[in-house]
């Protein structure tokens, strides 16, 4: 089958064939090819503790007491010493994150995966899971989807008790 451009206007002639699976640009790699970095991993343990730390210090922020001893009217109009922790916390775990990101495409690159994906997205840990993984399936089609399936019940569960 041919591929046919389009310019705008009208068809071409400019005829292209289809682009096979795992192309020049991006070759397969042998199938069982380790593709799970241990940096992946940490990644996903990041996130998993950050939302952890940040579910604790929301449950103990809800019983806040004043400098008085009597509870806080609205303690969620408050800044209190776990907002401190998990202020300082995120940070340096997403400068981890990040870190991480770049270990896990070093090695990736390492085991023959051309052009995977951007170290920068570990700013958004999530977004580079799911990224990493579908380029990764791209060169070893039958690849584990346990990292993307991580990332979306660690989002799941931080959307339910951010906004429950």
């Amino acid at each position: 089958m041919r591929l046919r451009w389009w310019d705008g206007a009208a068809w071409t002639d400019q005829l292209t064939d289809l682009p096979a699976e795992g192309s020049k640009d991006r070759p397969l790699l042998p199938p069982g090819t380790p593709t799970s970095t241990p940096f992946l991993w940490a990644l996903l343990w990041l996130s998993a503790l950050f939302l952890i730390l940040d579910i604790v210090v929301k449950s103990l922020h809800g019983y806040a007491i004043g400098p008085d001893g009597a509870q806080l009217a609205d303690p969620d109009l408050e800044l209190s010493l776990g907002d401190l922790i998990v202020g300082g916390v995120a940070l340096p775990t997403c400068a981890a994150n990040v870190v991480m990101a770049y270990l896990d495409r070093r090695r990736l690159k390492r085991l023959g995966v051309v052009r995977p994906f951007h170290w920068a997205w570990g700013f958004l840990p999530n977004i580079y899971v799911i990224g990493r993984t579908v380029v990764v399936r791209k060169v070893v089609p039958r690849s584990s989807i346990a990292p993307i399936m991580i990332a979306i019940g660690l989002s799941i569960v931080n959307v339910v008790t951010n906004y429950s």
